[in-house]
């Protein structure tokens, strides 16, 4: 779901790749959707001089390696002159300097959605309201005092589907709370091997091994669903841990929830076939997302499940057969949440009581907890499906 995407219309963005196939294929896509596509530049050098002679430039898409040659200058240049920019790349991520973490990595092949909900993202800076933080069920459960003490502190992204935040053996610069994305935490082998062991979404946060003194990450943060985070630096969300008990705690207990979680991925793994493994996973994102119609491609779910992309398209074909959902391409419309329940069995459900039981649902009545919003409807006032 790509917001305010007339907001790039005859913007300049300028395409760093030095790949002509794949130069051409992406300055097509974006001058589809209205774009002044400035490039591509295959070099160092000229991305250089295409920045000096384009004004008012609104974005850079930067292919992290141009010819032997690591981009990172021109991002350094880019820093300076604060022209927002994403990497594209089928390298490893953590191949990313440090002082870039916080930029968007998008992996090849490239998305069109998800190269314009990046830029959209990177150009188009979202102020935070009491609205958006209340929708984060995780700050929800905060007192008045403590929720206004943290809202000063977060700011709002627009993360696109498959988009790498995090990486291995990495200390963590910043904590997310999803609002409608989803995020998961893979599991990396020496081979390049991955596969998706918890998701987090609006129910939780990314981050929580702050409060046990933590603060490298064992796995990959990619997140899987279009959407929105709030975002906080560890620095703000370290002085926010001791001013608040409740985040501290709330934070803890969710990191034991992802514990179980990741315990009930490997016997899902173990002991399940693909298509009750696929209705866990419909299960997950749903939850998670707050949505019945998901925006996901079976290459997607396959990477997320870490299986060959034709079992999941049979898997899918299974399901709709039961008339669970309806599939199609890039989305999966959930038509008997109960039925999917069913389907999935005993793959299903254990983490999400012991949520319920770690973390209560916010109350929406006393003087002490963030006032309830009327817009909300049952399904975001509600922590049932999770």
């Amino acid at each position: 779901m790509i917001r305010s995407r007339g907001a790039l219309e005859g913007k300049p963005i300028l395409v760093v790749e030095d790949d002509y196939y794949t130069a051409t294929a992406l300055a097509f896509s974006l001058r589809q959707q209205g774009v002044e596509v400035v490039g591509p530049s295959p070099s160092i050098d000229d991305a250089f001089k295409k920045i000096r002679q384009t004004t008012d430039l609104a974005g850079v898409v930067l292919d992290v390696n141009l010819g032997g040659e690591m981009v990172f200058p021109v991002a350094d240049e880019l820093h300076r002159m604060n022209i927002p920019f994403l990497f594209a790349t089928g390298y490893e991520p953590n191949i990313i300097p440090a002082r870039f973490r916080d930029r968007i990595l998008l992996r090849k092949p490239l998305e069109d959605d998800a190269v314009i909900a990046a830029l959209l993202s990177t150009a188009s800076p979202q102020s935070v309201s009491r609205h958006d933080v209340l929708r984060n069920k995780v700050l929800r459960l905060l007192p008045q005092r403590e929720f206004s003490e943290l809202l000063p502190y977060l700011r709002k992204l627009h993360l696109p589907r498959g988009a790498v935040l995090e990486t291995p053996n990495q200390v963590v610069e910043r904590v997310l709370f999803p609002l409608d994305c989803v995020l998961s935490l893979t599991t990396v082998g020496a081979a390049g091997t991955r596969f998706d062991i918890a998701f987090v979404g609006n129910e939780g946060m990314t981050g929580s091994g702050i409060a046990l003194y933590d603060d490298i990450t064992p796995y990959e943060l990619i997140n899987r669903v279009d959407g929105d985070v709030l975002a906080i630096s560890v620095d703000d969300f370290r002085i926010a841990l001791e001013t608040s008990p409740t985040l501290r705690t709330t934070s803890a207990r969710f990191e034991r929830s992802i514990c179980i979680q990741i315990g009930q991925a490997a016997l899902a793994a173990g002991r399940f076939e693909i298509p009750t493994r696929l209705a866990r996973w419909i299960l997950m994102i749903q939850d998670r997302s707050g949505r019945d119609s998901l925006e996901v491609t079976h290459d997607t779910v396959a990477a997320s499940l870490g299986v060959r992309r034709p079992s999941i398209t049979a898997a899918m074909h299974i399901l709709e057969g039961e008339l669970l959902i309806r599939s199609t391409r890039s989305t999966v419309l959930i038509r008997d949440r109960d039925g999917l329940v069913e389907f999935a069995g005993e793959a299903y459900g254990t983490p999400e009581a012991a949520y319920r039981r770690l973390l209560p649902v916010a109350r929406s009545n006393g003087s002490d907890d963030p006032p309830a919003d009327s817009n909300f409807s049952e399904h975001e006032r509600s922590c049932a499906r999770i």
